[in-house]
């Protein structure tokens, strides 16, 4: 079959062999275009969309690491007791400068109850978001009442101390 083959390219033109061969080239370089270069450069388009997004994850998670990291360096020195707990909140509130407004705390367990009275409620709200985590308090009963002036209020806040882990 390779001998026929052979046997009519050699009765073929001289003009028709560079023709063929021409074509055969545009074939050969064509193959090689859709086989290997579109499919490489369509896939690298694909991932410049992707990247500012997956940077944007990155960021998210080295975020949320450092924050664990900083969670995790301040649990040993999360206060033992209640009472603990307690002095911790009170100088909280002092120094986020609600003192005057801070009416009640009282400790029944593992519960602190906390009433504030005539208290901004921008910087009560700010202030709490820090010390919830400062002191790992979770709020277990909240309740607030809107006062005369605006942006003031009256809370009374119930929170859980940390549970003591045994060992």
């Amino acid at each position: 079959m390779l001998e026929r083959l052979l046997a009519s390219w050699a009765g073929v033109s001289p003009r028709e062999r560079r023709l063929v061969l021409f074509a055969g080239l545009v074939l050969l370089l064509a193959a090689v275009f859709l086989l290997l270069i579109e499919p490489a450069w369509r896939g690298r388009v694909a991932l410049q969309k992707e990247l500012p997004v997956l940077r944007a994850q990155l960021a998210a998670v080295q975020s949320l690491a450092q924050e664990a990291g900083t969670l995790a360096g301040r649990a040993g020195s999360a206060p033992a007791s209640s009472a603990q707990v307690r002095v911790a909140l009170e100088q909280s509130v002092a120094a986020a400068g609600l003192g005057p407004s801070l009416q009640k705390i009282e400790l029944n367990g593992e519960l602190i109850e906390m009433r504030f009275r005539g208290v901004s409620h921008e910087r009560w709200l700010s202030w709490l978001a820090g010390a919830l985590p400062e002191t790992r308090t979770r709020v277990v009963d909240l309740a607030l009442t809107r006062e005369a002036a605006p942006g003031v209020v009256s809370a009374r806040l119930v929170l859980e101390a940390p549970r003591r882990r045994a060992g």
